[in-house]
């Protein structure tokens, strides 16, 4: 083997290294921006459909007149609605707080 071939080996595989690892990061960055959309639209719904289930419980439970059924299924959606309510905020605090986190604890592998 010649010197000229051992670094034209040497510099093609530095450069699919380099390659590569653009790609990887190119692809996380996707894959991070793919996640934070999910958990926004997973907390959005959760607080949007607790809001409605309150409102449709409250109606439901004023408006129940004489009839214990009406005002038993008014009471749980009330309180079902709230607990969604509670649990999309507690899901917020809980994704932004391990989202602060989260870079702190990787070790960074290349200085």
């Amino acid at each position: 083997m010649r010197p000229r071939e051992g670094l034209t080996r040497i510099l093609v595989a530095l450069t699919a290294v380099i390659a590569s690892t653009g790609v990887a990061a190119a692809q996380q960055s996707e894959i991070t921006s793919s996640l934070t959309e999910i958990e926004q639209f997973v907390a959005t719904t959760l607080g949007q459909l607790g809001i409605i289930i309150f409102l449709v419980g409250t109606a439901v439970w004023f408006v129940s007149g004489r009839s214990a059924d009406r005002a038993q299924w008014g009471w749980r959606g009330m309180w079902g609605g709230a607990g969604m309510i509670v649990l999309s905020v507690s899901y917020n605090v809980f994704v932004g707080l391990f989202e602060n986190l989260a870079p702190g604890m990787i070790v960074p592998v290349m200085p």
